[in-house]
């Protein structure tokens, strides 16, 4: 192979797996770059993924290894415990990520795909006021079209040129400090503290608003698989970090054991970035914040932007092109498409921050967030949060008023983002993006 690809992926993720796969499988020369000793050493926790995303992203299902256990029942519980939620059963797969990343990594080389890995993708290479390559350690790789699939840091994006204005810095607030572990129990031990009312058997807790109101403490159960799942979010700065609430917990769970797997770190969960795709460059995955922000999940989002950018990209291969236009398509469709979902849950994320701990306890205490709009925030799909949607529970209780019509204010909004989000600019010009995210319905963006 000689040193110019046609399409150079940096991060073997999700994302970069499944776009790798789907270039070379066209015939194109694709090259993947891999910072770990091999694909899925990061990251190794349990995601949930809507099954119909495989069909609808054209990528392979989880092979039966990767699958975890599901709940036989999901609960939602108020951070003073007082009040338990019933959901609905969201149909999410829950997936052993480092197992789904070697089997997408796997499809990526059966077609034709070059993998190295140890090599981290440092800087990109820009000439002529495009992307031509990448620097990793001491080599500079050179190709048509590059893709940053480097995850939150976005090592790639922010080293483009300002002016093309994909260089956006996250700030504490778009991010959540995540961890989660599947570790080994002893059953008879784990069994009297589940009697006693500390957890149940088959049963995934989760507890809203322990560290604030974008935070959750999950605790599932499983005696018969011998195993306990541990999961942690919490803002940067509003206390201990997610590590230090895991230790806390597991001092107060002598029955937990050994670690079967598990990971931690940040997770962007604000609304996707406005530029996708700079000439020569598309950015996916949590590089471009294409996760839910309802619940910091990306899986989907990644595998979905990965088949919308993998037509663009082979498109513009085939036509010797890499300007902007030649690759907005991806940009377009991931925007007007799953990027107007995830906008909308950011909206609603960021109403939520402003909210106390009580004040969620008390719209949950009184059925204001519903099953049915958990259930739609997890899958995602369009929730009802207008104010002919929620005028029906104006009887609740009078102190939730104000907090009833505050979610109504917010969905409201949202809905207007959303369609914001569906009229992105079809076509690439010159301050198309900018007027765009200038029309945006007011207070319904973060700066990008």
């Amino acid at each position: 192979m000689g040193s110019q690809w046609d399409l150079i992926v940096a991060g073997a993720g999700p994302a970069g797996c499944a776009l790798a796969a789907k270039v070379a499988s066209t015939g194109a020369s694709v090259l993947l770059l891999e910072r770990s000793a091999e694909p899925g050493q990061g990251r190794d926790w349990v995601v949930d993924v809507n099954p119909a995303t495989f069909g609808e992203a054209g990528i392979p299902e989880p092979e039966s290894k990767c699958l975890f256990i599901e709940p036989e029942r999901t609960v939602l519980v108020t951070s003073n415990r007082s009040h338990i939620t019933d959901l609905l059963r969201a149909q999410l797969l829950p997936i052993r990520n480092s197992l789904f990343v070697k089997q997408l990594a796997g499809w990526a080389i059966d077609s034709g795909c070059e993998l190295r890995t140890g090599m981290r993708a440092e800087a990109p290479l820009i000439d002529n006021g495009s992307v031509t390559g990448v620097v990793a350690g001491t080599e500079e790789l050179r190709a048509s079209i590059v893709a940053d699939c480097t995850g939150i840091k976005g090592t790639l994006r922010r080293g483009l040129p300002a002016g093309w204005g994909m260089g956006y810095e996250l700030a504490p607030s778009d991010i959540v400090l995540a961890r989660r572990e599947t570790r080994l129990v002893d059953a008879e031990a784990a069994s009297g503290r589940a009697a006693a009312g500390y957890m149940t058997d088959g049963v995934r807790i989760d507890r809203v608003g322990s560290q604030g109101v974008y935070s959750v403490e999950t605790i599932f159960l499983d005696l018969e698989a011998g195993v306990v799942d541990i999961l942690i979010g919490v803002k940067p700065g509003t206390g201990p970090t997610a590590d230090e609430r895991f230790s806390r917990i597991l001092e107060d769970m002598p029955f937990a054991g050994e670690k079967v797997f598990g990971d931690g770190g940040p997770i962007p969960i604000r609304g996707p970035l406005d530029n996708l795709v700079a000439p020569g460059f598309v950015a996916l995955g949590d590089s471009a914040c294409q996760v839910i922000p309802a619940h910091g999940s990306g899986t989907a989002s990644a595998l979905i932007a990965a088949d919308l950018a993998s037509a663009s990209i082979t498109r513009a291969l085939e036509a010797g092109r890499k300007d902007r236009q030649a690759l907005w398509g991806y940009a377009h469709a991931f925007q007007s498409g799953r990027g107007a979902l995830l906008a909308y849950y950011d909206v609603i994320r960021r109403h939520t921050d402003n909210l106390s701990v009580a004040d969620l306890d008390l719209l949950l205490a009184k059925g204001l967030i519903s099953p049915a709009e958990v259930y739609s925030g997890l899958i995602p799909e369009m929730p009802h949060l207008g104010i002919r949607d929620v005028a029906g529970r104006l009887s609740a209780s009078v102190a939730a008023l104000p907090l009833l019509a505050g979610v109504a204010r917010a969905g409201i909004l949202a809905r207007r983002t959303l369609n914001h989000y569906r009229r992105y600019p079809t076509f690439y010009r010159p301050g198309a993006v900018d007027a765009w995210a200038g029309a945006m319905p007011g207070g319904a963006v973060n700066p990008r």
